[in-house]
């Protein structure tokens, strides 16, 4: 500033994908895909992007690390292209209260794990009286993402998991862009993308949740009123102005990544190894 049985028959083949498929769910021979189609779930992308651009020629890893918001509404046929992929773990960062009411959709051979990143059961409703109040909120939830210990212990066990895991992993929150998008850009950065790199993907959130957008603009303002629907819009969208203000408190209270990664998260230089070689 967010499934058990393995009785999945026959996979759909996809024409993008680079993975050889075989006819059984469980027995795909690789995850490295350029894309996969997920329809039924809002914002879902790779947190790789296209394979965003590094140093030495290099690009970050596609098939490794997923993007969503919650997984309530999740398909049965996207849930087989999940189970294709080979997704092995699922890391929903959402409040309990919020993942008890909208509880994912599970799929078959993930583990679930919770990282609970605003450290709280339920948080109250964010402000519409202005959409300057509303602007001011969304930079201190990114802000508070370096800010607040308790929240950053989540930030880091998030980033265990991910680091962990022996396959392709899905990490969301209910909409995909705040949490989610803090997590994605430090895996962006741990890569080794630059900030210019990461605050286009950031944005993306705007584009793939266009519609939801607009469809809670007019909601609101057909029950409240143009002052309210434009506060809920800024509230549903994502500025430059929210990630930087995660960014500068981390330069700020840490010196940059480095130091938030290992003084403020607490994360061993074995885990960053561990994240940076998966993700490029």
């Amino acid at each position: 500033m967010g499934l058990a049985g393995s009785g999945c028959a026959a996979v759909p083949v996809v024409s993008d994908y680079s993975a050889s498929w075989t006819q059984s769910a469980g027995q795909v021979a690789s995850a490295s895909v350029a894309t996969l189609p997920i329809k039924s779930v809002t914002n879902f992308r790779d947190v790789a992007g296209p394979g965003l651009a590094l140093p030495g020629g290099r690009t970050m890893t596609i098939g490794v690390v997923y993007r969503s918001g919650k997984l309530a509404t999740l398909s049965a046929s996207d849930r087989a292209y999940l189970v294709a992929a080979g997704i092995t773990d699922i890391v929903d960062l959402r409040t309990p209260a919020v993942a008890k009411a909208a509880p994912d959709r599970k799929i078959p051979g993930t583990k679930r794990h919770s990282a609970n990143v605003y450290a709280v059961y339920r948080t109250p409703a964010p402000p519409t009286r202005s959409v300057a109040a509303a602007k001011a909120h969304m930079q201190k939830v990114n802000t508070d993402f370096v800010a607040k210990s308790a929240q950053r212990k989540q930030i880091a066990k998030a980033l265990k998991i991910v680091a962990a895991a022996k396959g392709p992993v899905i990490i969301h929150c209910t909409e995909g862009k705040d949490r989610t998008g803090w997590l994605a850009a430090l895996l962006q950065l741990i890569a080794g993308a630059d900030r210019e790199q990461v605050l286009a993907e950031y944005l993306k959130s705007n584009e793939y949740r266009e519609a939801a957008i607009a469809k809670a603009y007019s909601a609101t303002l057909f029950r409240q009123g143009r002052t309210a629907a434009k506060a809920k819009r800024a509230l549903l969208t994502v500025e430059p102005a929210y990630l930087n203000a995660a960014l500068t408190r981390m330069d700020r209270q840490y010196g940059g990544l480095d130091g938030y990664l290992g003084n403020g998260l607490g994360l061993s230089a074995e885990t960053i190894a561990q994240l940076k070689a998966k993700l490029s």
